[in-house]
């Protein structure tokens, strides 16, 4: 009894409503697939350029573009699980920031956000910047 006391008992509650991280990254992902690749469609259009690699063609440029929001949607979903308010939101931007980093200085034009043909920094800014709010959203809307 006296132990019992001393040590009281650590009860851990498993909440089992909860979506999982990976659930939460995939809706993540694909709201941020939506958001940037609406924004490449008003760039393209503007410029009157192809929205995708022309080599590649646009089946094939779309599916990689949403392999690759998923692909940081998950990572993104992993990190941010238990994490609750601002912090999903900055996390969001950090996980964001990466994907940019990334894409700016190792990864080849196939694997970035719309293909680097909008490298400017004010749209590559645009684009993730709405990847990130995306993100941060389907978290949200995931949890309801």
């Amino acid at each position: 009894m006296a132990a019992r006391l001393c040590f009281p008992g650590v009860h851990i509650v498993v909440d089992e409503t909860a979506p999982s991280a990976a659930r939460l990254g995939w809706i993540s992902g694909l709201l941020g697939a939506a958001a940037s690749l609406g924004a490449l469609v008003v760039f393209s259009r503007r410029d009157q350029a192809p929205l995708f690699d022309p080599n590649v063609g646009p089946p094939i440029g779309a599916m990689m573009h949403l392999v690759i929001s998923l692909t940081w949607g998950f990572v993104f979903g992993i990190i941010a699980a238990p994490l609750r308010g601002i912090r999903v939101l900055s996390v969001a931007f950090l996980t964001s920031g990466a994907a940019w980093a990334l894409s700016a200085t190792l990864l080849p034009p196939a694997l970035r956000l719309g293909n680097g043909l909008y490298a400017s920094v004010p749209r590559a800014a645009t684009v993730y910047v709405l990847f990130a709010l995306a993100m941060a959203s389907g978290m949200r809307l995931a949890r309801r």
